[in-house]
């Protein structure tokens, strides 16, 4: 029987066996006879009737998929939506909602329209996303198969992500593991890419074929009560309570709460209890450090401390619900210098997106209490909040929190612009004079592209000789030296000034980075010569020869962002440039934008040392080329 029309059967059965059991106490023998018959046929034809409601897509891949139903006290977003219409709405249009989703027509944002995909990378066979009446299939290599793999289709049965990017993964055959299809969909960009080259990984164009990736990983934050139920690599009953962040991944299980405010008296009794409803968690009523933990469970970088917790993790997940001591379940993963997956600086700052938790352990404001996520972010749109819902659900701010007033609503000193500008030293509408521009600088990776820091902190020169991360003052002033910074450091808050090596008191350290720097820093690099506070401070015509050799990085995903960042430039016109073409094509295309650079300049230009640049914009390649003889091209793999 199918799973489904099996759940309905047993929810109306569990809902309607009271009655029947009131029936066989009648004292009549026809009704005691009949009512065990009558139920049981009520039952089926209600089961049939909600499977009828259910489209004929879903109810065929249910075994093919992760199944999606309540279960262990968790009863879905949809029994919260009659008394909770608002929050409900609000929560609908987040991306938390749409991180994983079957693949239906309205969930699916890639063109299936039958087209080979080729990339000019490694050899991956045909590759081939299409249509089937309502159904989303991919033709490919058998990734399972063993020994030489043949041609397969396979359907799309689910989805993950819809902002910026998205992954789709297809029936295996083996349970309810899903396969990855080795292409996903750039949403800005309307682009298929290659998966390996949507994230930073070393460049060797092999794409993971884990089996059931998305089971055994991706569901612990992409889905609400993940219970792998892993028995073996291909056999995977995996269930969930439902696809995506749903209300009771931040709010706890809602069984009892639901059955509880089944009595009106008691639900209007709660408007007059300043104690809250001790059925449900609310994140905004526990203190900093548990409130914080809630968004932690995923946004932070945490391990299972031992075997056994690991072993239970394989079946019935993660014990973690809000409102408990993440610490008790977890722990707090370390920086570890010698492993290709770095997700941390070597002191420990965050150096990828998704993981703010880990963020904010570091930061005086978190450790002073004071400060949690809640303290900017608002997980559902206020309703006096004037702002369109997509501007509010890109990153979930509270209203102005994107600005000073994130800062401003505790460091009130600051608040007024003289107080400010004497603190910063730079313009009122300068960016130097914006508190995140300065205290959560673009220092992390991801979804390709800069991503704010969230561990708060002053710039120093001293973290970026310690730990090779770009400091607030050089990655807006990419024209200066580290030794420049170092020196107004010192001038206007009495930062000591580092000892530091030639280079570094001469060259401009966005050169260096760009240069020198491992594939993360590159990547940051590429990032900043496009972003437009750095580019009013620093000027932008002297980027392009940078922004050419990063569009013949190893990485894939430094050259997609370094081409981002050329576009800006008045050369680039009429250029056609693909990060994933071949060697000669891109070598032949960023020739040609050096070329035209190089006859934009005027004779009487002057020299900028600090950017290897002499009299008339002269580009000292004969010393880049030596920089880059000491590039970190150590393997790096920052998964957001």
């Amino acid at each position: 029987m199918n799973a489904t029309v099996l759940i309905v059967l047993l929810a109306v059965a569990g809902a309607t066996l009271p009655l029947v059991l009131e029936a066989r106490r009648a004292r009549s023998a026809f009704v005691r006879r009949a009512a065990p018959v009558a139920w049981l046929v009520g039952a089926l034809a209600l089961g049939v009737l909600a499977r009828e409601g259910t489209p004929p897509w879903e109810l065929r891949t249910l075994d093919e998929r992760p199944l999606a139903a309540p279960t262990d006290g968790y009863v879905s977003s949809s029994a919260c939506r009659a008394c909770h219409p608002g929050e409900y709405d609000s929560w609908h249009d987040t991306y938390h909602r749409t991180m994983a989703q079957t693949a239906l027509a309205g969930s699916v944002r890639a063109p299936f329209d039958g087209r080979v995909l080729a990339d000019g990378l490694a050899e991956r066979g045909k590759l081939v996303p299409f249509r089937r009446g309502d159904e989303f299939w991919v033709a490919l290599p058998d990734p399972y198969a063993e020994g030489p793999a043949p041609d397969v289709e396979r359907r799309v049965v689910q989805v993950t992500g819809s902002h910026h990017q998205q992954l789709y993964w297809f029936a295996t055959g083996h349970t309810r593991a899903l396969g990855l299809f080795p292409y996903g969909y750039r949403i800005d960009e309307e682009r298929w890419l290659p998966v390996d080259a949507m994230f930073l990984t070393p460049p060797r164009g092999a794409q993971s074929r884990i089996l059931g990736r998305w089971n055994s990983s991706c569901s612990r934050c992409h889905a609400t009560h993940t219970q792998p139920r892993f028995e073996a690599a291909s056999q995977m009953d995996t269930r969930v309570t439902e696809l995506g962040i749903a209300c009771e991944m931040c709010h706890g299980p809602g069984a009892e709460h639901v059955a509880a405010n089944r009595d009106p008296l008691r639900r209007y009794a709660l408007h007059s209890d300043e104690q809250g409803d001790a059925t449900i968690v609310d994140p905004a009523e526990l203190d900093v450090v548990r409130s914080t933990q809630v968004c932690g469970q995923c946004h932070g970088i945490t391990h299972l401390p031992t075997k056994e917790a690991r072993q239970a993790w394989n079946h019935d997940g993660y014990s973690f619900r809000p409102g408990d001591d993440l610490t008790a379940t977890r722990a707090l993963s370390e920086p570890d210098a010698d492993a290709a997956e770095r997700k941390l600086w070597s002191d420990g700052q965050l150096r990828v997106t998704g993981r703010e938790y880990t963020a904010l352990q570091r930061t005086p404001c978190f450790q002073a209490g004071a400060m949690s996520c809640l303290a900017c972010h608002r997980l559902h749109q206020a309703s006096d909040d004037p702002r369109p819902r997509d501007e509010w659900r890109n990153d979930l701010l509270a209203p102005g929190m994107d600005g000073d007033r994130a800062c401003t609503q505790c460091h009130q000193q600051f608040a007024a612009p003289s107080a400010l500008t004497a603190h910063s030293h730079h313009g009122a509408d300068s960016s130097g004079s914006r508190c995140l521009d300065c205290h959560m600088p673009y220092t992390s990776y991801g979804l390709m592209g800069g991503i704010r820091s969230h561990d708060v902190e002053p710039p120093t020169v001293q973290a970026s000789l310690a730990t090779g991360r770009p400091n607030a003052c050089n990655q807006c002033h990419l024209d200066q030296s580290l030794a420049w910074s170092a020196h107004w450091l010192a001038e206007w808050y009495g930062t000591p000034e580092p000892p530091l090596e030639p280079a570094q008191r001469e060259l401009a350290a966005s050169v260096l980075w760009a240069t020198q720097g491992d594939a993360g820093q590159r990547a940051l690099m590429a990032w900043s010569f496009g972003w437009e506070p750095a580019l009013a401070a620093a000027g932008r015509d002297w980027r392009l020869p940078y922004l050419t050799l990063l569009m013949n990085d190893p990485y894939h995903v430094v050259r997609f962002i370094a081409g981002r960042s050329a576009r800006s430039a008045p050369e680039f016109a009429g250029v056609s440039y693909d990060h994933l073409a071949a060697n000669e094509e891109r070598l032949g295309v960023t020739s040609e934008l050096l070329q035209r650079w190089q006859s934009a300049r005027a004779a009487d230009e002057p020299a900028r040392a600090a950017l290897l640049l002499d009299a008339g914009g002269v580009w000292r390649e004969d010393e880049v080329q030596r920089l880059l003889q000491q590039r970190d091209n150590s393997d790096m793999v920052l998964q957001e």
